[in-house]
């Protein structure tokens, strides 16, 4: 029997999901994870129901200490990717991208850094692009992974195309000065080689009512009679198909988790036996009474008169390191796993040194952004269309040079001395300069080219940009 219900939910999107929310637990810090309670720190004794051991479990939380690792590994990684602005290529009528891609006020430079985070988190991201309602713009819109929740693909014409995606909307309804949370699903469905678009929305009661279609349209790109495909893009890890991809900082993740519960243990054991505890020995029954009687002061000032034989002393636990080490060691795994810890010893490194410790973060990030690059550029054609730009160049590339260059004048002067000789052209000059940050990265070698040319003092007096040799 066929399911007819927009509330399903894939299998893989369900098995995904608690991973997902580990992964965002431990990337948003020390208070979503606290938040959670026992669920990532177990509790000491299970079988014991009693106050006092549910007291000692509420401890146990409190004093551990969790290392925001996994979240600051992101953050870099994002700095490093975003350490140029992007470069946008489309025509001006999508400029207004550059100030408003969602129609909310954000820009596609900072909507692109939000599906960069996302995936680097849980590896997926979806990208929908939708017309405003004047019917003279396109709008991009951005979809988290736990909101796409049903998807299905068919092969047309030998290609796999999408056919059917479910959205899974958090919209606010008014209520008075407050407002209420109600769920809606938007269904992007490819029937007979035509685009539709379905809201679905719960009947009468909003809180237990079924979901029934409230709208539904067929959006038209301008000067054309329908969409022949979903303007819907999935961006992952790994490539932007639909398959769920593992997340970049899964097993950062996971360490991290066990260097939050070795944490737990050691400030454990570090109240526990930390305290050093006064001993006294050789007291007869009446010496005993006396001192509970009239008390005991401790310090240099307040000699203890003790009998014949008597003895005081402090005894103290001897370092439990076991724990410590389990703690040190992952954390040294972490960072070969790419998360770059400020250590205070640490020593100066070279330039290749330095480059050769970041290739691995630097080379799944390099694929990340290169993902998010393609969506983003697929995208932006997909805006040129629905406002009848059809065929358009439009691209979208993040700088994937995410450790700076060194501009050395040696270099800079044996580049110049090759385009003044003739061995590289024009444009491969300023390519390189821009590669070095001398040019901007973003600027069109030709208008660089036309700029230099007609400007004083150019790079060589008296001499054009066709590559010829310097007055003699």
């Amino acid at each position: 029997m066929a399911n007819h219900d927009i509330t399903f939910v894939r299998p893989e999107h369900k098995a995904a999901c608690a991973s997902w929310k580990k992964v965002r637990d431990f990337c948003r810090g020390a208070d979503a994870v606290r938040a959670a309670g026992h669920v990532y720190l177990p509790k000491l004794d299970p079988t014991d129901t009693s106050a006092r051991n549910k007291r000692r479990n509420e401890d146990y939380l409190a004093r551990a200490v969790f290392y925001e690792i996994t979240g600051n590994t992101k953050i870099g990684m994002l700095g490093m990717a975003f350490r140029k602005d992007p470069t946008f290529t489309a025509p001006d009528k999508l400029s207004y991208l550059l100030t408003n891609a969602d129609g909310a006020g954000t820009s596609i430079y900072q909507q692109s850094q939000l599906v960069a985070e996302n995936v680097l988190e849980v590896a997926r991201d979806g990208l929908y692009v939708d017309f405003a309602e004047d019917g003279q713009q396109a709008i991009i819109l951005r979809y988290q992974a736990e909101q796409i929740t049903n998807w299905r693909t068919e092969r047309i014409n030998g290609r796999d195309h999408l056919v059917l995606v479910v959205l899974r909307e958090c919209i606010e309804q008014p209520d008075g000065y407050g407002f209420k949370e109600l769920i809606q699903y938007r269904e992007l469905a490819l029937e007979e080689g035509r685009f539709k678009c379905r809201v679905w929305r719960r009947s009468g009661d909003t809180q237990s009512g079924t979901f029934e279609i409230s709208s539904e349209y067929e959006p038209k790109p301008k000067a054309e009679a329908f969409w022949n495909e979903i303007p819907f893009t999935f961006v992952g890890a790994q490539n932007n198909d639909p398959s769920i991809d593992e997340s970049p900082l899964a097993a950062l993740t996971e360490i991290n988790h066990g260097h939050y519960r070795n944490s737990a243990d050691y400030e454990d054991s570090v109240w526990f036996c930390g305290q050093v505890q006064p001993h006294i020995s050789g007291l007869d029954e009446g010496w005993r009474d006396y001192l509970e009687k009239a008390g005991v002061k401790l310090g240099s000032r307040s000699p203890l008169l003790l009998p014949k034989d008597g003895s005081f002393g402090y005894a103290q636990a001897q370092p439990n390191m076991l724990a410590k080490e389990a703690m040190d060691s992952k954390r040294d795994y972490m960072v070969a796993l790419g998360a770059r810890l400020i250590e205070q010893n640490a020593t100066a490194k070279t330039a290749t040194q330095s480059s050769g410790e970041q290739t691995s973060s630097t080379s799944v990030l390099g694929i990340c952004a290169s993902n998010v690059s393609e969506a983003y550029s697929r995208v932006l054609a997909w805006c040129a269309r629905y406002i009848g730009l059809k065929g358009e160049t439009t691209t979208y590339t993040i700088s994937q040079e995410f450790i700076a260059k060194v501009a050395e004048s040696g270099m800079v002067t044996a580049i110049v001395n090759a385009w003044q000789s003739g061995a590289i052209r024009s444009a491969d000059l300023v390519r390189a300069l821009q590669k070095l940050d001398l040019i901007d990265p973003a600027a069109d070698p030709e208008s660089v080219i036309d700029e230099l040319n007609n400007s004083t003092p150019t790079l060589i007096g008296g001499s054009n940009d066709q590559g010829k040799q310097p007055p003699a």
